[in-house]
This record gives C-alpha cells, structure tokens and sequence, in this order.
C-alpha cells in the first residue's frame, strides 16, 4: 500500500500543475493498536501515525498479512482484540473498502464481516478458519476474493494485485491503470501487449497536462510519428491525441470529486487553455457537463 502510494506520488508529481494530489488530497495512514511502533518480521519496527481507535474515517482500510506460526493461537489473539473489530465494522459501514491478506483474515472473520461470504485465506489455515468460523466458507480457488467492499487474499504475493484492485474499485479504474503501467504485478496481464504502446501511453500520462506535441513522444521513443501511431492502431488502442485527451479526462473527473478546486482551474490543471472546449469533451467522455457531474457523484455520500 506505501509502494502504491508512493507510485500515485510520482505519477501527478511529473506535472507539476497536479504535484499536491499525492501529497495533500491524499494521506496514507499506519495505525496500531496503541499507536507504538509495529514488529515486522526479523525484529524490525515501524512506526506509527496514529492508534487505530484515532482513525476515523478513510476509503480503504488494508489488514496486512500478521505473522501466525500457530493457528491455534493466532486465533486465540484474534478473539480478545473486540475493540479493534468493532472498529473494523464502523469502517465499513462508514462505506470504507476493507481489505485483509494471510491471517489478517482472521479479523474480518472474527468481525463478522464475512459471515456468508466465500473468503480466500491461506491454506495452512483452514482448518483453524472452518471450526472457528463455519458460518465463513472459504473460496479455495480465488487467489483475491471480492465480495462488495470486502476483499480477502490468501498469499502475500498477490497483494500487489489486491492493492491495484483495491485503487480501481475506492478511487477509478483511472488510477489502477496508472499503477498498472508504471509497476505492473507479477502475473497481471500487460493493459496493452505491445511494449512500445504502454511506454508511450506512460510518457502521456506523465506529460499530459503540459503543451506537446505527439511528434515530442515519437522522437522520445526512437521513432518516427506515423509509426507510433501505426503501432497503437495495430495494438487496438486509440491514436495518441485521443489518448491524452482520455487520460486529461480521467484526471479532471478524480479532482472534481476528490478536491473542491473550481471547474475552471481544473480544467487548467490538465492541459486546457480554452474553458469552454474542456466542458465540451467532458461532457461527451462523461455523459454530463463537469459541475453536473460531480454534484451526481456526490450525492450518494
């Protein structure tokens, strides 16, 4: 979750127009239960920001994957921290994504948040999951379970995925996608096969709120601007140009609903000179005109 955060950082930070997102419009947050310094395994800390009954409020609450050598025990603990289950339950009906990997799944299950809903948890410990639980039944052949705002994941190395889920599904497929490209999980599918494609479709993403040309890009990448744009043509992508617009886009739609910048200065922020031509496109990408847009997003919450 740090690495993926730290990767969001480094995407709005190459323009320097959106360099506050990952600092300022987002926090990550590590809690423990009494806010001292957390034991990694081989006897390392980590410190703290906050005690966990101190949070409160955050759209993704990520359990990581605690050490549990003895099942038996490890469910032991488990059943004293009531508190901190509590907790986990107004979180998530605050409307928070809670997630968990290995034994943290020992807390959504003790929390009953997964009661009737198929998990995924680590093999080693099913049989602790199916006498402590029974009313949790356990999804043997799903590496991430996702079951509404709920999501299990058995082994460590698939949290990357997890996390990069956990960014489509809280904030858009917008920002997943800008993970994606720039740190791709093992065993993820590439989004676009064509390696010269993603590393153009990166290098817009870094660029796009600044005045270039595709003919910039091609001279990047060692070629010439009607090859790039047959390669992205044969790769089943849009042209270049409509790319950027995409991805200009995508970023006005994540400011408009996380910030309460102006519509006329995000439209600025991305690339767009002329006001009224950025509602225009908006409004044909989107379905509704920007400030519409955003009132809808904002009404359920």
């Amino acid at each position: 979750m740090s690495d993926a955060h730290a990767r969001l950082g480094e995407s709005f930070a190459t323009n320097p127009a959106l360099g506050d997102y990952a600092t300022m419009q987002t926090r990550l947050v590590i809690a423990s239960m009494d806010g001292r310094p957390l034991r990694l395994a081989g006897g390392r800390q980590l410190s703290a920001d906050e005690r966990i009954g101190a949070v409160r409020e955050g759209r993704i609450v990520f359990l990581p994957s605690f050490q549990a050598p003895d099942p038996a025990r490890a469910l032991a603990e488990v059943r004293q921290a009531t508190a901190f289950h509590g907790w986990l339950r107004e979180r998530h009906a605050d409307g928070a994504f809670v997630a968990a990997c290995g034994a943290g799944v020992l807390h959504l299950a003790a929390a009953g948040l997964l009661d009737g809903l198929a998990c995924s948890a680590p093999p080693r410990l099913h049989p602790a999951m199916a006498q402590a639980f029974p009313e949790v039944p356990l999804a043997e052949n799903e590496p991430i379970a996702a079951r509404g705002r709920l999501f299990t994941c058995a082994r460590d190395a698939d949290n990357p995925a997890l996390v990069i889920r956990l960014m489509a599904e809280a904030f858009s497929p917008a920002v997943a996608n800008s993970l994606v490209q720039r740190e791709r999980p093992a065993g993820m599918t590439p989004p676009v096969a064509d390696a010269l494609v993603a590393r153009a479709q990166l290098w817009i993403r870094d660029h796009f709120a600044g005045d270039f040309r595709i003919a910039d890009l091609a001279e990047e990448l060692g070629t010439s601007h009607q090859a790039l744009i047959r390669r992205f043509r044969a790769a089943g992508e849009e042209a270049p140009r409509a790319y950027a617009q995409r991805v200009r886009i995508e970023a006005a739609a994540i400011s408009l609903r996380e910030t309460d910048r102006s519509v006329a200065e995000i439209a600025q922020l991305v690339g767009y000179a002329d006001i009224p031509s950025f509602r225009k496109v908006f409004a044909a990408r989107m379905g509704l005109p920007p400030g519409a847009w955003r009132r809808a997003q904002r009404e359920p919450h």
